[in-house]
C-alpha cells in the first residue's frame, strides 16, 4: 500500500517586471506556496512513509537560493520566473531524487484581483468587525544591518485588514489601495522607503484619513507567521 504525504513549504520573493511604455525594470512579489511531495510504503518500525523533517532538509539547500531574494536573479531564471519554470527548475535542482521522493508542485501566486471580504469581530483579541483584501508586491529594508535577510530585494502576498466609521467610502478607498500597491516595489512609493509592515500600516492609515473616512484599525499581515495592527493615536 502506498501512502502519499505533502510538506508545504512558503518562500517570500521577488521578480523584475517591466513597467511603462519605455519598458523601465521594477519589481513585484509574492509569497509563493511549494509542495514537496513523497509517496511510498508505511515503514513500519515508525509508522510513516518518510519524516517530515527529511522532506523539508531536502528542499532547505534550495530555499536558500529562493526565499527572500529576486527570482530573476537566480541562474537559470532569469528569463522565466513564472510558477511553472520555477516548479521545473527546483525540481532539477533536487535531483537525484530520494526512492520516495515525487517531486514539488508551484502554485500560482494570489491574488487574482481585488476581492474584499468579510470578517467577524474577535472580541477576545480586541479586533473590531472589519475587511481584508490581499495584495502582493516587492520590498526591500536595506538601512537593516548586513546579512538580514530582509536587506534583500524580496515579496510578499499582504493581506491587509481594514475598519472606518464611514462603511460606504471605505471599500470604495480599499480599492483604489489595491490599484496603488498590486504589483508594485513598495519603495519607489513616497513614505514607503521603509516598507515594514508598521510603515505600510500608518501609510494605509492616512490614506483612509486624507479622506475623511474615520479609521478605526489597519492590519497588515505579510507572512502566515507576521501581522502588526494600527489602532491610532
Amino acid at each position: 500500500m502506498n501512502i502519499q504525504i505533502i510538506k508545504t513549504i512558503h518562500i517570500e520573493a521577488a521578480r523584475k517586471v517591466m513597467v511603462g511604455a519605455d519598458g523601465k525594470e521594477s519589481y513585484t512579489g509574492n509569497r509563493y506556496r511549494i509542495d514537496l511531495v513523497a509517496e511510498g510504503a508505511i515503514d513500519e518500525s515508525v509508522g510513516w512513509v518518510v519524516d517530515y523533517a527529511e522532506l523539508k532538509g531536502l528542499f532547505e539547500p534550495v530555499r536558500r537560493f529562493l526565499d527572500h531574494h529576486c527570482l530573476s536573479d537566480v541562474p537559470g531564471l532569469e528569463t522565466d520566473s513564472s510558477p511553472g519554470a520555477l516548479e521545473i527548475w527546483i525540481n532539477e535542482k533536487l535531483r537525484p531524487w530520494p526512492v520516495w521522493f515525487r517531486g514539488v508542485r508551484v502554485f500560482p501566486p494570489e491574488p487574482t484581483g481585488f476581492i474584499l471580504k468579510y470578517l467577524p469581530a474577535e472580541p477576545e483579541s480586541n479586533l473590531p468587525e472589519r475587511h481584508m483584501f490581499l495584495f502582493a508586491a516587492a520590498q526591500s529594508l536595506p538601512h537593516l544591518p548586513e546579512g538580514h535577510p530582509c536587506r534583500f530585494v524580496h515579496g510578499h502576498t499582504y493581506q491587509l485588514e481594514f475598519a472606518c466609521r464611514d462603511t460606504v467610502a471605505a471599500p470604495v478607498l480599499a480599492e483604489s489601495l489595491y490599484n496603488q500597491l498590486n504589483g508594485r516595489y513598495l519603495n519607489s512609493i513616497g513614505g514607503l522607503e521603509q516598507s515594514t509592515a508598521e510603515r505600510i500600516a500608518l501609510w494605509v492609515w492616512r490614506h483612509f484619513e486624507r479622506s475623511a473616512a474615520g479609521p478605526v484599525l489597519v492590519g497588515v499581515q505579510e507572512t502566515p507567521d507576521n501581522k502588526c495592527y494600527y489602532f491610532g493615536d
